[in-house]
């Protein structure tokens, strides 16, 4: 058996096992182990939040003081935390201000973005989409995110990256790429992860 499977493996079944709806949350919990872009009482938008992994993770992390709010295109199944607020939207026209005042906060403390356009196989079509969503997280953080936040979002390896990622560096103190263990080797996902909004 290949060493990707049984990645695949030990953490689909791990999540299964602990009751999180998909893998990717080890790939929040590693991050946020080496980074804690998260922390108590924090308010967190997690953009792209179906299935809903994340937003369980988040919603402990952040604890009762804190809140979740989780925005998808797709419809997500409520998760059952009085800290945690889903809605179903699309990035790219979301009114930030709007869902703000709806949750009732001045502005987010950490925006983290897990989300992955539906892939045609078409090289050129693909950068483009990632782009596009990369643009739309781009702009939601600079309306919804307070000085000083946290910001984490899954890219793609293509020939945008060096250019997307240097449109964090002024944004941000401290921009970092990472790769989780839980990502799969053959995939070709990082994580920016951005400390300190300036």
């Amino acid at each position: 058996m290949h060493a990707r499977y049984i990645v695949k493996d030990t953490f689909y079944k791990k999540a299964k096992k602990e009751g999180y709806r998909a893998r990717s949350a080890y790939k929040l919990e590693e991050i946020q182990h080496r980074f804690t872009i998260i922390k108590k009482g924090d308010r967190v938008l997690d953009l792209g939040a179906a299935p809903g992994s994340w937003v369980q993770l988040e919603s402990t992390l952040v604890g009762a003081r804190g809140l979740v709010v989780g925005l998808d295109i797709l419809p997500i199944t409520p998760v059952p935390a009085s800290n945690v607020v889903l809605k179903k939207a699309d990035i790219r026209e979301v009114d930030v201000q709007a869902l703000l005042g709806e949750v009732e906060i001045p502005a987010f403390d950490v925006i983290a973005s897990d989300i992955a356009p539906n892939l045609s196989g078409i090289r050129e079509a693909d950068i483009a989409r990632i782009h596009e969503l990369y643009v739309a997280v781009l702009r939601v953080t600079d309306e919804g995110l307070r000085r000083g936040g946290n910001f984490l979002i899954k890219l793609f390896f293509s020939p945008d990256f060096a250019d997307m990622a240097a449109t964090l560096k002024p944004r941000f103190s401290k921009v970092t790429t990472f790769k989780p263990k839980a990502s799969r080797s053959v995939s070709d996902e990082v994580y920016l992860i951005g400390m300190g909004k300036q």
